[in-house]
């Protein structure tokens, strides 16, 4: 019986300790909807091809309107209390409103965006699916997705072609990269 009782409470122990996270030394921490909160303006976006040969993609130059007409929305990530996204901006080429809404997922640094898989923003954007970003809060809360942090993700070749000004003419069907991205609330200067 009293080995029984000895096995039991040391299950118990770790069992505890499991529940802490990083071995029971430290707090499991996530950033939560309210830290990150807010309206991030769009500061760079690029998709960079792993065959160095092809050019990089930048997005903001080939797909959205950087400077819209009057009543329509400039490229920005609004963030809820709530756990709620919701990424707009002016397509460039006609002026055509784009928006998209999701689920925000919360890590110890980064926010992860579930982008729907199908949708016209995610193929002209060539994002990946989930979208992670590094977030900090110092200075102005800002988002980075930076080539370092990415792993490299596939695109379809055409949407590459047209974000980079190329032909896809002798591409492979889908183009592997990583995503640069900058996104800050307090503007981009």
């Amino acid at each position: 019986m009293r080995l029984l009782l000895t096995r039991a409470a040391a299950l118990g122990a770790l069992t505890l300790l499991a529940a802490c996270g990083d071995g029971g030394t430290t707090p499991n921490t996530r950033l939560t909807a309210a830290q990150v909160a807010g309206t991030y303006q769009v500061c760079e976006l690029r998709f960079s091809p792993a065959n160095t040969i092809l050019p990089t993609a930048d997005l903001l130059t080939a797909t959205v309107d950087t400077t819209p007409p009057t009543g329509r929305p400039e490229f920005t990530l609004a963030l809820s209390q709530d756990g709620q996204f919701d990424l707009v901006y002016t397509r460039g080429s006609d002026a055509f409103l784009q928006q998209a809404r999701g689920d925000v997922g919360y890590g110890a640094q980064h926010v992860s965006l579930s982008l729907p898989s199908n949708s016209v923003i995610t193929s002209e954007l060539l994002l990946p699916r989930p979208l992670n970003l590094r977030f900090t809060g110092t200075g102005g809360n800002r988002l980075t997705a930076e080539v370092s942090d990415n792993l490299q993700y596939p695109v379809n070749r055409a949407d590459y072609a047209r974000a980079a000004g190329v032909s896809d003419e002798g591409l492979q069907p889908t183009i592997n990269g990583r995503l640069t991205a900058t996104l800050a609330v307090n503007g981009c200067g």
